[in-house]
């Protein structure tokens, strides 16, 4: 034990040394966090260029009021009762061109119609075309020209075409009751939303923004944590095989004591990113008035799915990394490892929207899977329960257990074997060799 613990040590000592740790550890917060800053900054344009075609000539003055300014008390005469455009950082520049001639060709065959179309998918511009269907809310009969909202096939995250749609509804749908002679209020009644949506936390309070964020932040954490860093250990393990270092450690430890103290020391690495990233994560939230974003048992579970996760996968990594003798070697072994481990994460990310459906379930006791999905559902609402909690984590020790002792008897043969990499077939041979 003694000699493992100064192997882990070493492992641990010479990795946090690294610049590459140090980057690492400041870095990647940053990173995370322009993952979900920067698509707010960047959802919508300043400013973005609404060309109007109204053949009708009735909708073209209510939606450029509403689109030039949501908030004016003009603009909300048009819209119905409570309602607003929630424009955030947008705001648009409109025009309206004479619907007369928009849809007759000119002399190379293209119509004012068809070029506003094409500097809208070209040039991000929206075109809005308002012909007697759409005040209706019928389809174009035949003879009938085009009508439609024409814009970019992407926009950011928020969608200004999928706005300006809801504005031409509810301009409409508000005409077609007036029309109708229903009473104001009553027309007013219909389209008002019955009921809001709440976010709540567990304990009945409003849910914070930081606990919807809750179970991607904590998949991306592990995914990073568990397979980012056990890589660490493939290029490690053939550095230090084509240096011939462990030809001269094997002969004072054994072969597992040495597998074990890399995999542990290169484990210690990837806890202490963790609690850092964790840690000023935790502080933010904090910071915002959401301290109770995660539970002391939420954190317990986290530790021990990490533990359990990094040790079964490390141990295919190191067990990767002991039968090759050249980076380009073990990307080949890799192959296939690789696209299972991506596999988790997109089930995880897959899994929020129900985290106790059937997938969700079937997934958690895939043991590759088990650490990623189990704490997308414990982050999620509702948790899941306790007795699948305990099952997985069963599985997961069974299968840790399994996947140790297959490294163990790779790495004794592998890690002494030069010259041409073994096939997956020598490998699996390697698996039944008595120790």
């Amino acid at each position: 034990m003694s000699r493992t613990w100064e192997i882990l040590k070493r492992e641990y000592i010479e990795n946090v040394r690294t610049k590459a740790f140090l980057i690492g550890l400041v870095l990647t917060p940053v990173w995370m966090g322009l993952i979900f800053v920067i698509p707010l900054l960047i959802s919508a344009p300043e400013s973005i260029q609404v060309t109007i075609l109204d053949q009708t000539g009735e909708l073209a003055g209510p939606l450029t009021r509403a689109l030039d300014d949501g908030a004016a008390e003009d603009a909300k005469a048009d819209l119905p009762k409570g309602k607003a455009i929630p424009k955030g950082r947008t705001s648009f520049e409109v025009t309206t061109e004479p619907a007369e001639g928009a849809w007759d060709a000119g002399p190379d065959g293209t119509s004012r119609f068809d070029r506003l179309k094409l500097a809208a998918g070209s040039e991000g511009h929206y075109v809005v075309v308002i012909t007697a269907a759409v005040l209706e809310k019928r389809e174009r009969a035949e003879g009938e020209p085009e009508h439609g909202i024409y814009g970019p096939a992407i926009r950011g995250m928020g969608s200004p075409g999928r706005l300006i749609e809801s504005v031409v509804t509810d301009l409409v749908t508000k005409r077609l009751l007036s029309d109708r002679e229903l009473p104001a209020d009553l027309a007013e009644l219909i389209q008002q939303p019955a009921t809001k949506f709440h976010s709540i936390d567990r304990t009945g309070g409003k849910a914070s923004q930081f606990r919807a964020l809750m179970p991607i932040l904590v998949v991306m954490l592990l995914y990073m944590g568990i397979v980012g860093i056990s890589q660490m250990l493939i290029s490690n393990t053939i550095e230090e095989k084509a240096n011939r270092v462990y030809e001269v450690l094997l002969s004072s430890v054994s072969p597992f004591q040495l597998m074990s103290g890399k995999i542990l020391g290169i484990c210690g690495v990837g806890l202490t990113l963790l609690t850092f990233w964790t840690g000023g994560g935790l502080a933010a939230a904090a910071m915002q008035g959401s301290s109770d974003v995660v539970s002391a048992g939420e954190i317990v579970w986290f530790a021990v799915y990490y533990l359990l996760g990094f040790l079964m996968i490390a141990s295919l990594f190191v067990a990767v990394g002991s039968a090759c003798n050249t980076i380009k070697e073990a990307q080949n072994l890799m192959a296939p490892l690789s696209m299972l481990l991506a596999l988790p994460m997109i089930i995880s990310l897959l899994t929020m929207s129900n985290p106790n459906g059937t997938v969700a379930t079937v997934a958690s006791f895939i043991p590759p899977f088990t650490p990623f999905v189990m704490m997308t559902r414990m982050a999620s609402v509702p948790a899941p329960p306790v007795w699948q909690t305990w099952a997985t984590l069963g599985i997961l020790l069974i299968s840790t257990y399994l996947a140790i002792r297959f490294a163990a008897r790779v790495f004794r043969v592998g890690i002494l074997l030069y010259g041409q990499p073994p096939s997956l077939g020598e490998i699996w041979r390697w698996m039944w060799q008595s120790e």
